[in-house]
């Protein structure tokens, strides 16, 4: 008898593995069944004078540490396809393709033109412009291999009907802002004014001078007059849980719902405005 209660254990236990096997092969198939997100990424066409894509040191850097790219650009490459573009008159945009300008470098007129009239035909671009910019740097002032200092598309701007301007009543050049639902913190920014001209009146200006919205033939120009807010200086690291009571500012989640609104042609009311 006792023989027998012993196979007769062994075989329950054998059967109690093999339906736990047949469980854990049930999950398996349902885990490689689930649906998965295919969507392709909208694409971001970039252009910056930003060490965003890698370390400011390039190739001279110590490239197991410091060539990996900026903090801003993982968070952004987590929902854009994003292609950085070097020359705007041979550029060829992809179908539904944002642009983000971020601090970029002089254009010349032939360029200035071909984004004018890119955005008149329908194009979205979202533009940081900020006219003292006070990200750290390897190089020495003067050396083109910095971050340009200053924002280089006052023609542009004009043209369109604003103008950047430093408030230099601002004795505190970093600050914690609320716009809207963001809480950011940055140094130094801007604030767009009105300006005369043929595009007056088509740029609707927001958040006490910090953002600017313009309608411009059918398509659209968002315009931030601050680029310093995507150093991660300025929004995460230690110490931003006491500033704010989280573990970072909401510099990039601002970012990432102006290209939203661009892209899905919201208004900038309501979560951009300044309280």
């Amino acid at each position: 008898m006792d023989r027998l209660a012993r196979l007769g254990g062994r075989k329950w236990l054998l059967v109690a593995l093999l339906l736990a096997l047949m469980f854990l092969l049930l999950l398996a198939g349902f885990a490689a069944t689930r649906p998965v997100d295919s969507r392709p990424k909208p694409p971001l066409g970039l252009i910056t004078t930003l060490p965003l894509l890698w370390s400011e040191g390039g190739i001279e850097a110590d490239l197991a540490k410091d060539a990996a790219p900026h903090p801003a650009f993982t968070r952004l490459s987590a929902h854009y396809d994003i292609v950085p573009v070097d020359d705007l008159e041979t550029w060829v945009p992809r179908p539904k393709q944002l642009l983000l300008l971020a601090q970029p470098r002089a254009f010349s007129p032939n360029e200035l033109v071909r984004i004018d009239n890119w955005v008149r035909q329908g194009g979205l671009v979202l533009i940081l412009a900020d006219p003292a910019l006070q990200w750290g740097s390897l190089y020495p002032l003067g050396d083109n291999r910095r971050p340009l200092f200053t924002s280089m598309l006052s023609p542009l701007f004009a043209y369109w009907g604003v103008e950047l301007v430093l408030p230099l009543e601002d004795k505190v050049p970093t600050s914690m802002r609320k716009i809207g639902v963001f809480n950011i913190r940055t140094v130094t920014a801007g604030e767009w004014l009105p300006k005369g001209g043929s595009a007056k009146g088509r740029c609707a200006i927001l958040a006490k001078g910090l953002l600017a919205d313009c309608r411009i033939g059918k398509g659209r120009a968002v315009l931030l007059a601050d680029a310093d807010f995507l150093d991660a200086a300025f929004w995460k690291g230690r110490g931003m849980r006491i500033l704010t009571g989280k573990d970072e500012f909401a510099n990039i989640a601002l970012l990432q719902a102006l290209l939203t609104a661009l892209q899905d042609d919201k208004g900038l009311d309501g979560d951009f405005v300044e309280k």
